[in-house]
């Protein structure tokens, strides 16, 4: 059974040769295609109706808002550069507001918070040596997509639900970072490295 850490083994497709914190053209190009998708996705697909069919309660919906931020998480781990998050989520936000999305402007504010959380997330989890393990992922991924349900629910003046169904969206929310963002876009960037696509680190 191979191990989770064999990460030596994915930097011989890398772009570069030798660790650079220098943004390159091919990290831009990915940052902005992968938030393009990220964009077209997220705005187009209603994935909160799968959740519906069998949790209509308030707040059920956050079980899937991961697909919000996995292309964050996607682009650090073709790039291990913090500033891709900020580009790719940037260029996401820039899109869903193009498409009409029904906070405005709003939605990109909250997508450089999204991808701010997630890079503090990675940050944390590097510091403690966890930062190509599945628990550093999924951690990273749950803090990387938190912030969205209290930042939602607040600005919806919410206080009316009971504080259960609070408790139950941010919970969630953070459930779905770990599996989505976390757990599942570590195994999309370790399939897109294994089938040759250059990295940058």
């Amino acid at each position: 059974m191979k191990s989770d850490n064999k990460v030596e083994e994915f930097k011989k497709t890398g772009y570069l040769l030798q660790k650079s914190n220098k943004i390159t053209n091919l990290d831009l190009i990915y940052s902005v295609i992968i938030g393009i998708l990220g964009g077209i996705i997220s705005s187009l697909i209603p994935f909160s109706i799968l959740i519906k069919v069998w949790y209509p309660l308030t707040g059920g919906t956050q079980l899937v808002s991961g697909h919000h931020v996995i292309w964050a998480s996607i682009i650090y781990g073709l790039t291990k550069k913090k500033t891709n998050i900020l580009i790719t989520m940037l260029a996401k936000g820039l899109l869903e507001f193009l498409f009409g999305d029904p906070w405005g402007l709003l939605i990109i504010f909250v997508n450089v918070m999204e991808a701010l959380c997630l890079a503090g997330g990675f940050w944390l989890m590097e510091k403690i040596g966890e930062g190509e393990t599945k628990l550093g992922w999924g951690i990273a991924g749950g803090l990387g997509n938190f912030i969205q349900a209290p930042f939602f629910w607040i600005i919806n003046q919410r206080w009316y639900l009971h504080w259960t169904l609070w408790v139950l969206a941010f919970m969630f929310a953070f459930i779905s970072g770990i599996i989505i963002v976390g757990l599942l876009g570590r195994a999309i960037k370790n399939s897109l490295i294994k089938a040759g696509v250059p990295t940058t680190f």
